[in-house]
């Protein structure tokens, strides 16, 4: 059995910078991040695969970044957690920690509508394989809905237009797009001066 330190569970953005985080101010203390995933996207550069980057490899967190700041780092899942012992177990090994952070994200809702369990319908998941078949679909389409106007559904509706004869509508439940973040004045004189390209 192993003992660290620290364990962090998850290792996308929120895991990453715990584990790197408790090593930058304990050296001295042994930092262990477990994860699932062989390979970790960065979460907020999803979009740009389907345009600016245009692969899913190049939008990969390397796992020098762990190595350089001394975090260790163990791939698999973890499938048991006993908090009176200070122990998790995964599928392959059993770990021993003093501290213990939880940081394993969030996985997209899919809205209550009829339809949305469909071939063709997709959701923006941190999955590298998952993320690879969308980009097969993007490829493909002529026409493409994104149900959403908030920072994501509007940076892949740009991004999948980039390069692509491709038609995009928007569908978002409030009056404007991006208007949890800009005020409502704002968005009018955005779609009134023309700058909405996206809207």
């Amino acid at each position: 059995m192993k003992e660290f330190d620290v364990a962090v569970i998850g290792g996308s953005a929120a895991g990453l910078t715990a584990a790197i985080t408790a090593k930058r101010f304990y050296p001295e203390k042994t930092v262990l991040m477990v994860r699932k995933e062989k390979n970790v996207l960065i979460p907020c550069g999803i979009p740009y695969i389907y345009g600016t980057i245009g692969a899913i490899e190049k939008n990969l967190i390397p796992d020098e970044v762990l190595e350089k700041n001394g975090v260790e780092l163990m791939v698999g899942e973890v499938t048991e957690i006993n908090k009176s012992d200070k122990m998790l177990k995964t599928s392959g090994d059993s770990v021993k920690y003093d501290k213990l952070i939880i940081a394993t994200g969030s996985d997209p809702v899919a809205p209550p509508i009829k339809g949305v369990d469909k071939k063709g319908v997709f959701m923006v998941k941190k999955e590298e394989d998952y993320l690879s078949k969308l980009l097969e679909e993007v490829n493909q389409s002529k026409d493409i809905i994104i149900i959403g106007g908030g920072f994501i559904g509007m940076e892949f509706a740009d991004e999948c237009k980039k390069n692509r004869d491709i038609n995009i509508s928007v569908i978002e439940a409030l009056p404007h797009c991006l208007m949890l973040v800009f005020d409502e004045e704002f968005c009018k004189q955005a779609l009134a001066l023309k700058i909405e390209r996206l809207f």
